[in-house]
């Protein structure tokens, strides 16, 4: 029996072109036309989502519970508990929850607990439980039937008490602002908190959501429809780590689980500057590539801004590394002595670049270096001819200023970038506002907003906002550049960024 729906207000709508992660697209879904793929993390989005203030308007008690949910042939409120219990779903939560809490007890909040199963199962093992619910009467009557602690509000509007585990079943996906969610959801996890997911699963191309498809792609609820590699996104650009992500016990599913990070390593950038550029390491690695680059005729660096991106990129990310077998892709190499000598430590290098003109030079070189492990490729678009997943690192010596489609060029070396990999990177820095100016004939030097756009924003690398820049170096920087050549009215940046890779559970016994 179906029940009628409350009418939906119009008005706690609102309608949007961006995805959580900031990508734009008017790109319609296969699956639904009201919904939008996003081009820069994978999601599928709703185009017209809930107002923040109108969320708990909308999963009212009657309204939501006692109405919609029948409407869409869902359990109400209160059969929900005896479904959840004999089909084996509170089961294979507490499986995958007590796999990566042990024997360890303390608080656990779950926002979204409705009838409160899973939070009466945690109590019985030993856990504090607090549940939330964004409607007032919703979370009394729940209260009232189970005797748990359910409190009423949105959250993270509705903060969280600090807890050593944080739910969300079914919950993610209707959330408007899901970083923020997740942000919060980290900061009331204690150190080496867990969080526990489920959720709908866009798996590729054709979700296996079989009949319920329509109700997962329900513009009214469900903000968002995520792929694995869209969950994966989201959850580091939150500082979690995955433990487990697999399917759920649920057709088309996913259950996640993740950890609070703390003291992680964030991806490195800054702005070129003289005292380091000065510095005793920095001439002294120049001094190093250079007597390396002579005697077979590559460039040599003595005056310009390469004396200190080479230094820089090296020392933030790549002076550790043991080079054996590690796969390098190096981007407009020319006359780069640097991949050269990486080759010299074992690794395995293919140069990039979009003229043959570099060729017989190149071969001469590799004899003269003992056959060491180069080849090359000639590619004269952005679009790299490798394989998902190839290289164990990627470096770009100010080459981004000469590729049209900057997004494009950083996503591809992303795709091509092995999970964990690294992405060594420097680049021309033009400010007009600041005074400065980049010839043409060189290309396009960014901004430092365009960089936090096309390269430090792609979702592969994690998504962190507007970085802080070393502006106090500029000026004098600048200074010293237009010295070298009247045209260098420009400055230069360097970053150190690193692919996404989840951790499996067993990774860390």
């Amino acid at each position: 029996m179906n029940a009628v729906l409350q009418p939906v207000d119009e008005a706690w709508f609102e309608t949007t072109e961006r995805c959580w992660c900031g990508g734009r697209s008017a790109t319609p879904s296969p699956h639904s036309s009201v919904y939008r793929v996003c081009p820069r993390c994978g999601a599928h989005f709703a185009a017209r989502r809930l107002k923040p203030d109108c969320i708990a308007k909308f999963y009212s008690y009657e309204g939501y519970w006692q109405q919609r949910q029948q409407s869409k042939q869902h359990p109400t409120l209160w059969e929900r508990q005896q479904l959840l219990e004999a089909d084996g779903r509170v089961q294979c939560w507490i499986d995958h929850i007590e796999r990566h809490t042990g024997s360890q007890r303390g608080t656990a909040v779950e926002v979204g607990c409705a009838e409160g199963t899973l939070l009466l199962h945690l109590r019985k093992l030993g856990w504090q439980t607090i549940g939330l619910e964004p409607d007032v009467q919703t979370a009394a009557a729940v209260a009232s039937r189970t005797g748990l602690d359910v409190r009423a509000g949105v959250f993270p509007d509705a903060p969280a008490p600090a807890c050593d585990l944080f739910v969300a079943c079914d919950v993610l996906e209707h959330v408007p602002d899901p970083l923020r969610f997740l942000a919060a959801a980290r900061a009331s996890l204690r150190p080496g908190g867990v969080l526990f997911l489920q959720l709908p699963l866009l798996e590729k191309e054709q979700p296996d959501f079989g009949p319920m498809t329509d109700k997962v792609f329900d513009p009214q609820e469900h903000v968002f429809v995520y792929s694995r590699e869209a969950l994966a996104t989201l959850l580091e650009a939150a500082d979690f780590e995955i433990l487990e992500n697999n399917r759920a016990w649920r057709r088309a599913h996913e259950i996640a689980i993740a950890r609070r990070v703390d003291g992680r390593a964030r991806p490195v950038r800054h702005l070129a500057n003289l005292p380091q550029m000065f510095s005793r390491e920095w001439t002294g690695f120049i001094d190093e590539l250079n007597a390396f680059a002579a005697p077979l005729g590559l460039r040599q660096f003595t005056n310009w801004s390469k004396l200190w991106e080479y230094p820089w990129i090296w020392r933030h990310g790549l002076s550790a590394i043991d080079w054996r077998g590690k796969r390098v892709l190096d981007l407009g190499s020319e006359q780069s002595p640097f991949p050269w000598w990486l080759a010299t430590k074992g690794a395995r290098v293919t140069m990039v670049e979009t003229g043959r003109n570099w060729i017989e030079q190149w071969e001469a070189v590799r004899v003269a270096l003992g056959g060491v492990a180069v080849d090359w490729q000639i590619v004269d678009s952005c679009r790299l001819p490798f394989p998902k997943g190839t290289f164990d690192v990627v470096t770009s010596f100010s080459v981004i200023e000469h590729q049209d489609d900057k997004v494009l060029a950083a996503a591809e070396v992303a795709r091509v970038l092995k999970p964990g990999g690294l992405f060594g990177i420097s680049f021309d820095i033009c400010e007009p506002s600041l005074g400065m100016t980049f010839p043409a004939w060189n290309g396009r030097a960014l901004t430092m907003r365009e960089f936090e756009t096309a390269i430090w924003n792609q979702p592969a690398f994690g998504r962190r906002g507007a970085p802080e820049w070393n502006l106090e170096d500029i000026f004098p920087f600048l200074r010293w550049h237009r010295q070298t050549a009247p045209h260098h009215n420009y400055v230069t940046g360097a970053a150190m960024l690193q692919k996404y890779a989840p951790r499996r559970w067993w990774q860390f016994f």
